[in-house]
């Protein structure tokens, strides 16, 4: 349709990212723009966790070949993680909440960037100014976002602005007590097969001043069995992945989110090192371990820091 505006996030969403295009896209018609939340790749298992509790099924992947001529990113800043052929000049705006993004590819675009916990905060402050309720389905959405990248907001990254959001929301549904166990119960589903699915889907590409890195993460329950049983095979996923490609720096950060703790898994012995250095860990065999969460974002702000000033 003409003049249509299309709200997306990564190819393969997370949580945030799904729940912020479904939610946007709402808002946007609401207000009198013709809008439509699109998906490339499929949800995850959290995602569908609330999906299921909504008793919404998830649309359905976008066809590749769809004209857009308006597109909106959220919760990522750049389109080669949407895996659609996209003119960059349609991109109209990005909101998004991480230090390390790629916004200055789109100076015409209208850009937020703020630094939240959660990109729904800003989609939920979004609904708020706008002084337009959010249907049901938006607001479990939202609220299990913010909870899931706050990790029920014991996460560092969580600000009073996350608080408020999620206060906003949570009057205007019904959550259980255990509502957090269950979600992130809900995305460890990593038996079998799962777990290089789980791997493949979740790993970010950036270039910071000349140095190209991948890093995987994972927030599950049951790091420790997971390391204590799984770790050559997670390690082989990985070589898998990154087959080929020319990178500086590669790691996993599994991320505990009923202990609060990760794991970090340096690919080489460049990555052990500089993680060393900004993080202060003791690495064994390229594995270290935390007794705090520290999310994907944040250590690669600090990988960031780190090479401007070197």
């Amino acid at each position: 349709m003409e003049n249509k505006i299309y709200v997306a996030s990564n190819k393969n969403p997370d949580l945030d990212g799904y729940a912020c295009a479904f939610g946007y896209a709402e808002l946007l018609n609401k207000i009198g723009k013709i809008s439509e939340h699109i998906l490339t790749g499929r949800v995850d298992d959290e995602t569908m966790f609330i999906l299921d509790m909504i008793k919404q099924k998830p649309i359905y992947e976008v066809d590749e070949n769809i004209k857009i001529e308006k597109l909106i990113l959220v919760d990522t800043s750049n389109l080669r993680f949407l895996n659609l052929s996209v003119d960059p000049k349609n991109l109209i705006e990005i909101i998004d909440h991480r230090t390390v993004n790629d916004s200055s590819d789109y100076p015409w675009a209208k850009i937020q960037i703020e630094l939240v916990g959660s990109c729904a905060t800003l989609i939920t402050e979004k609904f708020q100014e706008a002084g337009v309720e959010p249907s049901r389905e938006s607001a479990y959405l939202l609220y299990g976002a913010i909870v899931s990248n706050t990790i029920n907001f014991k996460n560092k990254v969580t600000v009073q602005r996350d608080l408020d959001a999620a206060k906003y929301l949570i009057d205007k549904i019904e959550i259980d007590s255990d509502f957090a166990e269950k979600m992130f119960r809900a995305r460890t589903n990593i038996d079998g097969e799962n777990l290089s699915r789980y791997i493949h889907n979740d790993f970010a590409e950036h270039s910071i001043l000349g140095r190209n890195m991948t890093v995987f993460q994972m927030e599950i329950v049951g790091t420790d069995d997971l390391i204590a049983n799984r770790l050559d095979e997670i390690k082989s996923i990985i070589q898998d992945v990154i087959k080929g490609q020319k990178l500086d720096y590669c790691f996993l950060n599994i991320i505990d989110t009923l202990e609060a703790k990760n794991y970090i898994l340096a690919a080489d012995s460049d990555t052990e090192k500089i993680l060393s250095k900004i993080l202060n860990l003791n690495f064994v065999d390229k594995l270290a371990k935390t007794d705090y969460i520290i999310m994907r974002k944040e250590i690669m702000a600090k990988i960031k820091d780190y090479l401007s000033n070197e």
